[in-house]
C-alpha cells in the first residue's frame, strides 16, 4: 500500500470512528436528560412525549396528577385542560378508565383507581393549545399511597 493509499484509509477510518463517537456521546446525553425529573409531592414521576412533566399520587380514594410544562417547570393550570383520563390496566382484569377533574393550581384527581404492583397507569392530557400528550408508569409500590 502506497503512503497516500494509507493516508486515506487512515483519514477515513479517523473519520469514522468520530462519527461513531459522536453518536454515542449524543445517545447518552439523551439518555441522560430522560429520568431527571424529581417528585415534587412524594409521588411516582409518569413518562412521556416531554411536553409535560406528569407526578402520579396515589391516595386510598384514587389519584392526584400534578403537571408542568417540562421545559419551564411552570405548573399548567388544571381548569385550563380542555380534556384529561386516566387509565389502570393490568393482567388478568379489565382495564379502568376515568375522567381527571381540576383541584385547584396544576393538580387533577380522578377517585375509584386502584391500581396493583405492575399496573400501567397513564394520563392523557388536551394541552389548552389543543396538542394532545400522555404521561405513563408503572405501578411499583401500593406502599407509596398516602
Amino acid at each position: 500500500m502506497s503512503l497516500t493509499g494509507a493516508l486515506l484509509a487512515t483519514r477515513g477510518g479517523l473519520r469514522a470512528a468520530f462519527f461513531i463517537f459522536l453518536a454515542l456521546v449524543l445517545h447518552a446525553g439523551a439518555a441522560c436528560a430522560h429520568g431527571d425529573d424529581k417528585p415534587k409531592h412524594g409521588g411516582i414521576m409518569g413518562r412521556g412525549d416531554d411536553t409535560i412533566t406528569a407526578e402520579f399520587v396515589f391516595e386510598a380514594s384514587g389519584v392526584t396528577v400534578y403537571i408542568e410544562d417540562h421545559d419551564s417547570a411552570t405548573p399548567i393550570p388544571a381548569e385550563q385542560l380542555k380534556g384529561a383520563w386516566v387509565s389502570v390496566s393490568g393482567p388478568g382484569r379489565p382495564p379502568q378508565q376515568t375522567k381527571l377533574v381540576p383541584a385547584g393550581e396544576n393538580r387533577l384527581t380522578a377517585n375509584g383507581l386502584s391500581p396493583r404492583v405492575g399496573d400501567r397507569v397513564s394520563a392523557r392530557l388536551i394541552l389548552p393549545n389543543g396538542m394532545e400528550t400522555w404521561s405513563v408508569l408503572t405501578f411499583r409500590n401500593a406502599a407509596a399511597r398516602r
